[in-house]
Formats: structure tokens, sequence, C-alpha cells
């Protein structure tokens, strides 16, 4: 019944767009874990190279994002998407072949221009063509979607590689730059109102800035907030659980599928379960709760090395579980509320503004992770992670206190 709800909700344009983020999805899946395993094992680099070459993507992201917001409110989110889209299936047919440095920092860096033309306009689109009313709904089905797809390609991704073929590697990066082309194809589709630029009504400004967007306090301590939040939170998870897991508690590898695996069944198969939960609470509440889950989520990482070792594999999924449940709240909320409070001819800069929580939380978190870590400090990095996840609730706080008296 729960599914049914989000069917409802669903239109023409909108349903070809989360279908189009699903199946891409998938290529990203495919490869999104196996980069630097492909570098080292089949190219040769060294690992210091790629974990270098990864915070490289991730800075490249941070500087794109900028032009790349003014871009979708000038031309408009389809005309960005498209050749985002071109770009990325360029660059993942590329990475199949490459064999030196520069090439991988080049196809990098294609990488992650095109991932920030495609992200905020796909979240204008998404916003423009779907009714107020309907938007957590649709950004929590998109994340749900979004996740099925990640979960499906790391899932082809196991059958397809084979241990010292090059080939394998070669095949999935084909893949992953096919479906940015059927992504695309899915796009040309779409035409009318919601995907063109946007045209201001009479009383409103026919031009935008950033210098507008920094007067909307309340975006401001969102998106701030959002980046704290994923430092200590999507940042720390993906580069330190695996290093923590394999080498402080000396976990099998192949825990990590299971530990990983918990998260994405979980978010596809109780997202729609919480958005019935969400829709009783006000999005401010629901933001401070973000940062007190996945705090919990830390408790269980923190009592693993007291447990034997079976039950400390345990203790991880369990908390990728509750990570999980946090997850399934910040995606529908942050975006809603950011779109919210974004008027129509700055939306596309209020949307690559909120992508930073990614891209500056992929550069802080790992680092954060390496130090404490490389240092021989698990425990301390536990105890920083649990803190760090409820340092954005006094911004959030400031802006409930601030919507209260608008209201």
């Amino acid at each position: 019944m729960l599914y049914k709800d989000f069917a409802a909700i669903l239109n023409p344009k909108s349903r070809k767009m989360v279908v189009g983020i699903c199946l891409n999805a998938i290529g990203g899946g495919m490869t999104l874990s196996l980069l630097l395993v492909y570098l080292h094992d089949m190219r040769g680099f060294t690992n210091t190279f790629g974990g270098l070459l990864l915070s490289w993507g991730a800075l490249v992201s941070i500087v794109a994002s900028t032009p790349m917001g003014a871009l979708v409110d000038r031309v408009g989110p389809k005309k960005v998407m498209i050749g985002g889209l071109l770009l990325n299936s360029a660059a993942a047919f590329s990475f199949a072949s490459v064999s030196t440095h520069l090439q991988a920092l080049l196809a990098v860096t294609a990488i992650n221009i095109g991932g920030q033309a495609i992200w905020p306009s796909q979240s204008v689109v998404l916003t423009r063509v779907t009714p107020e009313e309907h938007r957590s709904k649709i950004f929590g089905l998109n994340f749900m979607l979004l996740n099925l797809g990640l979960g499906l390609g790391g899932l082809i991704s196991s059958l397809i590689i084979s241990e010292g073929s090059l080939r394998s590697f070669q095949i999935m990066y084909w893949i992953d730059a096919s479906t940015f082309l059927v992504y695309l194809a899915i796009i040309l589709t779409l035409h009318g109102e919601g995907l063109d630029k946007y045209i201001p009504q009479a009383h409103e400004p026919k031009q935008g800035s950033y210098r507008d967007l920094l007067k909307i306090k309340p975006l401001m301590l969102l998106g701030t907030g959002g980046i704290i939040l994923f430092t200590f939170g999507y940042g720390v998870i993906q580069a330190g659980v695996p290093i923590f897991a394999t080498q402080f508690l000396g976990l099998s590898p192949k825990w990590l599928g299971l530990i990983f695996g918990v998260n994405t069944l979980a978010i596809f198969t109780l997202q729609p379960l919480v958005m019935k939960i969400l829709d009783r609470y006000s999005k401010y509440n629901a933001l401070i709760a973000i940062g007190i889950i996945w705090s919990a989520s830390w408790i269980f990482v923190g009592i693993s090395p007291l447990l034997p070792l079976i039950a400390s594999g345990i203790a991880l999924c369990i908390s990728q579980f509750i990570f999980a449940i946090g997850e399934m709240v910040q995606a529908p909320v942050i975006p809603t509320l950011a779109n919210e409070l974004a008027p129509e001819n700055i939306r596309g800069r209020a949307n690559a503004f909120m992508s930073l929580q990614w891209s500056i939380s992929g550069v802080a978190g790992p680092a954060i992770t390496g130090l404490m870590l490389g240092a021989d400090q698990p425990v301390l990095w536990v105890v920083s992670m649990f803190i760090g996840s409820f340092l954005a609730i006094p911004l959030f706080l400031a802006m409930r206190r601030l919507a209260q008296r608008t209201n």
C-alpha cells in the first residue's frame, strides 16, 4: 500500500526522471567501490595516487558547482543535463583505457564536472514537475530508487569482475558509460514546462545571482549544517568503516558487502514507511532527528571492538541499519526544504550550493578518517564521529527559530 502512495504522486515527467536516475545508478554502483582496485591492480598505479585522485575529483566538484548552478538558471536544467550526461559517458568510456596518470586525472576531472552538471539539474527538474505537497515524497522515492540502482550495480559487478582480468573491468566501465546514454535518451524525450530556462512572472526578479542566495539565511544554515552532517556521516563512513572493519576488527573483506548491503536493503524496504511517519512531523524537527539517529549508529561501531569477531560484524551491520534510518529522513527533508527556500530564478544556484554537502564531505571526511586511523586512534575516531553528528543541530535549531518567527 505504501508503494502505491509513491506511484500515485508520479506524473509522466517525474516517472521518467526517477527511472532514468535508477538505471544510471546501476553503472555507478558497478564502478564506485572498485575504482582504486582497478587503478592499482589493473593499471599499476599506487594507492597513494588513487587516494589523491579521489580527493582531486572532490575538489573539482567543489569548484565546478558554482558555475554549473548559474548555468542551470541561465539556460535551463535540460540543456545542462544533456551536456553533463555526454561528458560523463565519454569519461567513463575513457576510463576503460587509461594507461597514464594524466589520462586518469583528465577522466576523473571530466566525471566530476559532468556530475556537477547533472545533480543540480535533476533536483531542479524534479522540483518543478512535482506539486509542492508531493516534493518530499518524490525526493524520498528518488533516493530509494537511487540506492536500488547502486545495489544492483554492485551485484552485477561482482558477477562480471574476474580477478586479474583487465577485460572484465573494461566491460564494467563500458556498461557504466552506456547507462549515461540510456539516461540521456530518456531526458531527450522530456519536453515542456520545468525543463527549460525559467521565465519570470511580471512581479518576479528578471535575474538572480549568488549574492541573492547568500541573503537567504535559512538556506545558508541548511547548507552549512548539511556539510557538517554529511562530513561526520557519509564522508567518514564510506572511507573509514571498511578500514575499521578489516584492519582494526580483523573482519574478512566479505563482511563489507553484508554491512553495506544491510544499509541498501533497509532503504529500499523501509523508505515508504519512514515517509509515512515523516508526514506527522515538522521538517525542522526531522532535520534535528538526523544527527541524533546518526550519532546512535556510532554507538554500535564503538562497542564492536569489545565483542567476539562475528558479533562485532553484526554490530557494524546494526550501525548501518540505524544510519540508513537517518538517511531515509534526510533524503526527502533536506532537498525539499532547500527548494522551498529557493526562489525560481536562483533554483539552479541553490541546488548547486546544496550539492557541496557531498563534495566537501568527500574531501573532509576521508581526511579526518585518514589522520585518526592512520595514527592508530580508532577509539578517538569513533568518539569524534559520535560528537560530530551533533554539531549541525544548533544550525538546524536556528533555522527552526527563523521559520517560527516568519510564521
